[in-house]
């Protein structure tokens, strides 16, 4: 006779697991139902914090007044750099007033501050950002670079090297390549070509440094054409480059990190990812790729080229033309310019035929005085303070002010402002045919016997000076116009000539010695 099913040890066992699983099934969904409620109950009890929604908007605020071009973000950061625990107090303050607001109504419920935590972190790591980094752009940085992370590495040893090369060729071409180290560019008195080195190895032990120097020795391939120059890279080591050659020599360099300098040359081509770049007395060309840093030029009998990111540029004394093509958030300062100046950028469009006088350009202004045109400007939240013009303009600003002086020979000009006064001064024996036009609700004003009509919610400004001539065309669109009588100045529309004080070396040429 069998034995019945629930008599069988292995059905029972199958029976008290089948028991156990429903049992922990069972606890499992009793748990959950419990952190459910509980979730539901804290919930209920939660009150909306008005704290997000303030720093929200002014968060929005503050991005929409830098699209606009109302705010500079330099000047954001840099004022973010020293007041930023402000924000922190102000922070503080309404968590305060939440607070004060909740003790007199008891019961309502608490207010979440997990994301405010995040919220202070945030505060605090943008503040160290701005404050031990610069902007030098909307979305790059450049921190304060003293060699600290290379001490990681270990002590520092260093070790200078002398090399000198002959050179056949009469004008060398001198290729460099220095990923990190400062490269600096003379001329040699014997005409060859003396590499100086002075290498930097950090590393724990005497014995591994001198091993690393023997790897990161800058090696040097002549050529019948000239010469390059190579610094092997190395993590923990810098090698800071002296360089001799020739006058007449044209350099290209590239560098990673360093500063460059090249003083007396033919021509020079740099390439350089961090650091200044400074050309002085150069014979010929100057080209310039930069990303960051600052950037200068004096004496180039050439043209000056320098494209890319970075801060300030100051050329002067440039006999060709100077063009400026990329984002430098610093100061623009040029200077006797004898070709033509072109600087293009997301926010300003210059083109210059001929600058005598100077040109500044920084956050909020740009001044020029003693030009010759054909000239054009576009530039936006910018107040632009244009002296002495001669030749035709054609000048076009939004959120800022234009004030024009122009020269003779007179030229046709052309003022656009979306928002801003609109100020021409017009030579006082000068002739020509002005139209002006701005709002109903602005100042219209002029020195001349011109009419200004109303006709709807426009003013017209219109007639003729003279004898007529060139063609003034004035629209101030939110803003004042006026058309004011200056003195009668004549510009000089031919380059000056070159300093007699400084020394240039033309590619190609030789300097003559006291005995010639």
């Amino acid at each position: 006779m069998s034995t019945p099913p629930y008599q069988d040890p292995r059905w029972q066992a199958r029976q008290a697991r089948w028991a156990a699983k429903a049992a922990r099934r069972q606890a499992r969904a009793q748990w959950h139902a419990q952190r459910q409620y509980y979730r539901s109950y804290w919930r209920g009890w939660r009150r909306p914090t008005f704290v997000g929604p303030v720093i929200l908007l002014g968060i929005g605020v503050i991005a929409m007044l830098m699209e606009a071009g109302r705010l500079n973000p330099v000047d954001f950061w840099g004022w973010y750099a020293h007041w930023w625990p402000l924000l922190l107090i102000g922070l503080g303050g309404l968590l305060l007033l939440e607070y004060l607001l909740d003790w007199s109504r008891p019961g309502i419920g608490h207010r979440p501050a997990g994301g405010l935590v995040w919220l202070v972190i945030l505060l605090i790591c943008l503040g160290w950002i701005s404050r031990n980094g610069r902007l030098v752009g909307p979305f790059a940085w450049q921190f304060n670079d003293n060699n600290d992370f290379l001490r990681w590495m270990g002590p520092e040893h260093d070790k200078d090297l002398q090399m000198n090369y002959v050179l056949t060729a009469a004008k060398p071409t001198v290729t460099i390549n220095d990923p990190r180290g400062d490269v600096t560019l003379g001329t040699s008195t014997d005409g060859q070509l003396h590499v100086n080195a002075h290498e930097v190895v950090h590393r724990s032990s005497d014995r591994e440094a001198q091993r690393i120097f023997g790897e990161v020795k800058p090696k040097v391939e002549l050529s019948s054409g000239g010469a390059v120059i190579t610094v092997p890279e190395k993590d923990g080591t810098n090698v800071d480059l002296t360089v001799q050659m020739p006058a007449a020599s044209f350099v290209s360099v590239t560098s990673n990190h360093g500063d460059i300098v090249a003083e007396g040359l033919g021509s020079v081509q740099v390439t350089g990812n961090q650091g200044d770049v400074k050309f002085d007395d150069i014979g010929g060309n100057a080209q310039a790729h930069m990303n960051h840093g600052d950037f200068s030029a004096r004496a180039v009998q050439g043209s000056v080229m320098v494209s890319g990111t970075g801060n300030d540029v100051a050329l002067s004394e440039i006999e060709g033309s100077a063009t400026i093509d990329g984002e430098f958030y610093g100061d623009i300062d040029l200077e006797e310019i004898g070709g033509a100046v072109q600087f293009h950028s997301s926010q300003t469009l210059v083109n210059i035929a001929h600058l005598a006088g100077a040109l500044t350009l920084d956050s909020g202004d740009l001044n020029v005085s003693k030009a010759s045109g054909p000239i054009q400007i576009s530039a936006k939240s910018k107040d632009i303070e244009l002296t002495q013009i001669a030749g035709d303009a054609n000048i076009e600003d939004s959120n800022g002010d234009v004030n024009l002086v122009a020269a003779a020979p007179l030229g046709n000009v052309q003022v656009t402002d979306r928002t801003g006064d609109v100020v021409v001064t017009m030579p006082e024996s000068a002739s020509f045919t002005v139209t002006g036009t701005a709002s109903s609700d602005e100042d219209v004003h002029t020195d001349f016997p011109l009419q200004v009509s109303r006709q709807g919610g426009q003013q017209t400004l219109e007639g003729t000076v003279g004898g007529g001539g060139v063609q003034l065309q004035l629209h101030a669109e939110h803003g004042d116009l006026e058309l004011r009588k200056g003195a009668d100045v004549t510009l000089a529309t031919t380059p000056p000539p070159a300093n007699a004080k400084h020394f240039h070396v033309r590619a190609g040429t030789r300097p003559k010695t006291s005995e010639e």
